[in-house]
């Protein structure tokens, strides 16, 4: 899911080759032009559909969802901030730059006899200290939502860090959307909440605290299909 690392970088390596507007005109549209970006993101999606072959249009759709950043030299960029990179091994951890968090679409298409999934990325939101990423995310996959609706089971896949409740909970919002994500090993998951007794007092907002090792049931084995 990564990107160019430039409006620049894109121009040099793409643009250029396929129009004969200038750079500038790219960096004016990006900044002043009042075009909803976010229809992109539907348009985007429904061409993926239509890839689909009709026998395939049982399997489940992906909604992949992850955040990448791009370093800058310069710290007069607009929205540039100071960035803590956990995947960084051999320099520092922390970079100037931005933060995107992008969502795409994984939908199953034939290769060689077998199902293969096509990825495409469908958008990207720069990260800003007023908004957080887990509602960045939440707030693409409501718009891309509506494209789905004739599909029968779409599911978010993401890392540990987004599985929080500010994303997870929207898989209540869409009987066709479900999530898998990998979860953090200091996490803790609750039963559903009882049900109210009417007597008086504030009723529990959970139920007890579940154990990964003694309410789950977890398979070792490994499909060797």
């Amino acid at each position: 899911m990564e990107s160019a690392a430039s409006i620049r970088s894109l121009y040099r390596h793409f643009l250029a080759g396929i129009t004969k507007k200038s750079l500038n005109a790219f960096y004016y549209a990006c900044s002043y032009a009042k075009a909803d970006y976010s229809r992109f993101m539907n348009t985007t999606a429904g061409m993926a559909l239509n890839l689909i072959p009709e026998k395939l249009q049982s399997q489940p759709v992906f909604l992949c969802i992850d955040d990448t950043m791009v370093s800058k030299f310069g710290k007069k960029f607009e929205d540039v901030s100071k960035l803590f990179d956990h995947a960084a091994h051999h320099v520092s951890n922390y970079l100037n730059g931005h933060c995107f968090v992008s969502v795409m679409v994984c939908v199953p298409v034939w290769n060689k006899g077998r199902i293969h999934y096509l990825c495409v990325p469908l958008g990207y939101r720069m990260w800003q200290k007023k908004e957080s990423k887990l509602e960045l995310a939440a707030s693409m996959i409501r718009h891309v939502m509506p494209v789905f609706h004739e599909k029968k089971n779409v599911i978010i896949l993401c890392d540990s860090w987004y599985v929080k409740k500010n994303l997870v909970s929207i898989v209540d919002e869409y009987e066709n959307l479900d999530l898998i994500g990998n979860a953090r090993s200091d996490s803790v998951i609750y039963d559903l909440p009882p049900q109210r007794t009417g007597k008086r007092g504030r009723p529990a907002s959970h139920g007890k605290r579940l154990s990964i090792h003694d309410d789950f049931t977890l398979s070792d084995e490994k499909d060797r299909s």
